[in-house]
C-alpha cells in the first residue's frame, strides 16, 4: 500500500500497562514521527487519576481536528474510560484492539470535520486489519492446495 503522511490525523493510544508506549514506538520505527501520543494505564492508579490524565492528553493535541483513541481491550477499563470522552467532545472516535497494524492503517486516515465519512473510512481501516490476521500454518495449508492443483 502506498499511504500519504497527513498531520490531521491525531492518534491517543491508551492501553493497560505499557503496551501503548510499545505500539507507538514501533510504528515510528516503521513509519517515522508522527502525531501519537500515549497513556498507559497502571495497576493501583485511582480511576479518577485516569480520567484527568485522558481528559488533559486530549487537550494537549490542542486541535479540534478529529482524534482517535485506540484501546487495547473490548469492554476493559481503558475503553470505558475513552468512550466518556465521545460525550464531551465531538471530534473523538474510539478505536478497540490495538495491534500494530491497526494503529498503522489508522494513523493515514484523512479525517475530516464529516462524522459520517470518518465513521466509514475508520470501518475499514479497522476491516483491513482483520483481513491481514490469519494463522499462518493455515496460509501455507492454502499455498500448497494451490500448488498441488497446478494453478499456480
Amino acid at each position: 500500500f502506498l499511504y500519504v503522511l497527513i498531520d490531521f490525523c491525531f492518534t491517543l493510544l491508551f492501553s493497560h500497562g505499557k503496551l501503548a508506549n510499545g505500539v507507538a514506538d514501533s510504528c515510528q520505527l516503521i513509519i517515522g514521527s508522527h502525531q501519537f501520543k500515549t497513556l498507559n494505564v497502571l495497576l493501583d492508579q485511582p480511576v479518577q487519576e485516569i480520567e484527568d490524565s485522558l481528559d488533559n492528553l486530549i487537550d494537549s493535541f490542542e486541535t479540534q481536528e478529529p482524534i482517535i483513541i485506540v484501546t487495547d481491550i473490548p469492554g476493559g477499563s481503558t475503553t470505558q474510560t475513552a468512550i466518556k470522552q465521545i460525550e464531551k467532545r465531538d471530534n473523538i472516535y474510539v478505536v478497540t484492539g490495538m495491534n500494530l497494524g491497526l494503529v498503522m492503517s489508522l494513523s493515514f486516515l484523512n479525517l475530516t470535520s464529516n462524522k459520517e465519512n470518518n465513521r466509514r473510512v475508520i470501518n475499514e481501516a479497522i476491516e483491513e486489519t482483520k483481513n491481514g490476521m490469519y494463522l499462518v500454518e493455515d496460509m501455507f495449508n492454502t499455498m500448497d492446495e494451490i500448488t498441488d492443483d497446478g494453478d499456480l
